[in-house]
């Protein structure tokens, strides 16, 4: 035999040798295919739920299964065929498998070193859900392959077609497309029309990426996809498809297993395990345990505060909502999360505010990283022109000299900062202030911040998760470390978990600035505590550093700060605009309210925890007195109009809170006067007032 191959020519051998790896292969497809059979369904997946647990391991809550099976008759042909334009068009025709599909997602796949695409039918899918594990595997998908062909060769197309609509998730803890059509149009399936079955069809490939609530673009654009194809495929003819706008959609309800706030954390461990590959329809199948980051004691705190300071004294029409965010410096672990009080928009993570003058530690922070010091001097007079705006302190403080950027801090001077900002570049600013953690660019697209960035205005927007996170890198001196709610998840067998997780969170972090820059700014932020505009946030026994913001009118009211081991934001706002009203009170500033909910709150998750100390201060830069001179001036106040965080549930990003700072009272252990002011946009002429 090796002697007749050695006489071939070399392109008879590659011919013979093609001919026979190909017969090879057929061989081993026939044999494949003959001793495949079609398993009994696995329940779609097990029995038991997964459930959700504290870092300690006591149970949050269980993510269950809605389903109700359904015949093939019970559902709409317009939502069968939004399904089949959605996931598989050419259903009743191909043989259980498409190889181009395979083909595609093959060569994906090997690009990628492992199972990426699935390039699956609806047949495929339902093989997979019905009779497999979801691991991603080739030897998984190779069964998957086999069993869909003797599945397409021995049940019929419509059998199938009816046990996928009935398996399949759609999002929303919704099994089945009856349970998908009670949820979100609370409507049964045989009444879907065209547009509403195509919202659901859409679903299908990322229920929690398509979900209008959340990401009504995405959704929309993924609807149409749908639409087109329908008439395509001429389900749907063309005067129809145009007429056809997207349709109202339900409100998502909370999960009862999850009441309040945790359902907040239940929706960020969804998109978090979303992101590493561990789906929706994964969890919801269950047969898993999520161990997150959220500390039992600190959440309970956090709820408690927020219940007894915010939610017992709103009233009115127009009520104030507040968020809460704990996390540990040089980890990233989120340690407790208050969005809301439940059941409607995560004003935590969902949206964006102006931060007022909790701002000014980036700007400090950046000064010492340039070069300065905390003596380094300015003249803090009111009012003057800095950059070409007029700029006002607050109308109580008394005619403020030459002061060092520690004192400018600890009463949160905004004629001091608006100079340093100009002096060390708005663009470096928010450049560290990435760094540190505020997340993506606000200010994307629209050019360059202003000085106005020293204010926490002029167009720059924060969430609360952010600065949490911003504050959580000056107490782990200069470290940032990316938020997760997701330390580990386990399989569970027969009500047994499995001893190591199959998957753990990998820390993800950056030095933001030096650890002596950290210390500098940190001993700054601790004389806010001890005698500026944060005093109501002094914690019992323990060191505490933070900066107090209040934007104009008093619409969003802040307190960020932070003990060695723990960084917490807090954030009151009025949704609609306008003057927050709490307690009977009109007006709160970050050195009142959210001061207070940061120190009971502190107060309550470190009980028992030990006390720590915060480096000493290093004594960066080289101090410096510029010589400016207030200029006083009649240019006109302009008021700016900056952001406002929607009514729940909002499609998309807030926008619209007109905000310039109000005038604040001074702190009664002080003769300075607190401040914390926000100037209008970039490019007009602006008169901030200061607020704490």
């Amino acid at each position: 035999m090796i002697t007749w191959f050695r006489r071939l020519s070399w392109p008879k051998r590659l011919l013979a040798t093609g001919g026979g790896l190909f017969l090879l292969l057929v061989v081993l497809v026939v044999i494949g295919y003959l001793t495949t059979s079609v398993p009994n369904p696995n329940k779609i997946a097990t029995d038991q739920a997964t459930q959700i647990t504290y870092w300690s391991g006591t149970p949050v809550g269980s993510l269950g299964k809605n389903r109700v099976i359904v015949p093939l008759s019970a559902v709409s042909k317009d939502a069968q065929h939004a399904v089949l334009a959605a996931e598989d068009r050419e259903f009743y025709s191909e043989p259980g498998i498409s190889l181009k599909g395979i083909g595609r997602a093959l060569f994906a796949n090997v690009q990628a070193g492992g199972v990426q695409q699935g390039g699956s039918t609806i047949t495929q899918q339902y093989a997979k859900n019905a009779f497999l594990t979801q691991d991603r595997t080739f030897t998984r998908k190779i069964k998957e392959v086999f069993i869909a062909v003797k599945m397409s060769q021995t049940v019929s197309k419509d059998t199938i077609l009816e046990d996928y609509l009935n398996t399949i998730y759609f999002g929303r803890g919704a099994y089945g497309i009856e349970a998908a059509a009670q949820t979100y149009f609370h409507t049964p399936a045989a009444h879907l029309t065209a547009a509403q079955g195509a919202v659901l069809a859409s679903s299908i490939r990322s229920p929690a990426g398509y979900d209008p609530a959340h990401h009504l673009a995405k959704a929309k654009d993924r609807w149409a996809f749908v639409v087109k194809g329908m008439t395509d495929k001429g389900w749907l003819n063309a005067a129809d498809a145009a007429a056809l706008r997207y349709p109202a959609v339900d409100p998502i309800k909370q999960d009862a297993s999850f009441p309040g706030t945790l359902d907040y954390v239940r929706q960020q461990v969804i998109a978090e395990l979303g992101t590493h590959g561990i789906t929706e329809s994964q969890l919801q199948s269950g047969g898993l345990q999520v161990r997150t980051t959220i500390d039992k004691q600190a959440e309970d705190a956090a709820v408690t505060t927020e219940q007894k300071l915010v939610e017992a004294q709103s009233s009115g029409t127009n009520p104030p909502v507040s968020a809460l965010v704990s996390i540990e410096p040089r980890t990233g672990r989120v340690v407790a999360y208050y969005g809301g009080k439940g059941g409607g928009f995560d004003y935590a993570s969902d949206g964006r505010v102006q931060p007022g003058s909790s701002m000014k530690p980036y700007v400090l922070a950046t000064a010492l990283t340039e070069g300065k010091s905390l003596s380094t001097q300015y003249d803090g007079s009111s009012p003057q022109t800095v950059c070409g705006q007029l700029a006002h302190n607050d109308s109580g403080d008394p005619p403020f000299g030459n002061i060092d950027l520690a004192t400018g801090l600890e009463f949160s001077v905004n004629t001091v900062y608006l100079h340093l900002a100009c002096d060390v570049g708005p663009n470096k600013i928010r450049d560290l202030a990435h760094k540190a953690g505020l997340g993506p660019d606000p200010l994307d697209g629209q050019g360059s911040p202003s000085a106005q960035i020293a204010l926490g205005s002029g167009g720059y927007e924060i969430r609360p998760i952010d600065q949490a996170d911003g504050y959580a890198t000056f107490a782990g001196q200069g470290v940032q470390a990316d938020p997760y709610f997701v330390e580990a998840v386990y399989r569970v067998h027969n009500g047994k978990r499995d001893s190591k997780p199959f998957y753990t969170h990998k820390q993800q972090h950056q030095t933001a600035f030096s650890a002596d820059v950290a210390a500098d700014a940190t001993s700054a932020m601790v004389k806010v505590v001890q005698g500026g505009t944060g005093t109501n946030a002094q914690l019992s026994g323990r060191p505490t550093a933070g900066k107090t913001g209040t934007t104009g009118k008093n619409t969003n009211a802040w307190f960020c700060g932070f003990t060695p081991q723990l960084a917490t934001a807090v954030w009151i706002g009025n949704v609609h605009g306008g003057t927050v009203t709490l307690g009977g009170k009109k007006g709160i500033y970050g050195g009142t309210v959210p001061a207070q909910i940061f120190k009971q709150y502190m107060d309550a998750a470190l009980q028992g925890k030990p006390v720590m100390q915060f480096p000493p201060k290093v004594g960066v830069g080289t101090a410096t007195t510029p010589s400016v001179t207030a200029t006083t001036t009649s240019t006109p106040t302009v008021t700016a109009t900056p952001s406002k965080l929607p009514v729940s549930p909002p499609p998309v990003s807030p926008t619209g809170i007109p905000t310039i700072l109000p005038t604040s009272p001074p702190p009664a252990t002080q003769p300075p006067p607190s401040s914390s002011p926000s100037p209008p946009a970039p490019s007009q002429a602006a008169s901030p007032a200061a607020s704490p």
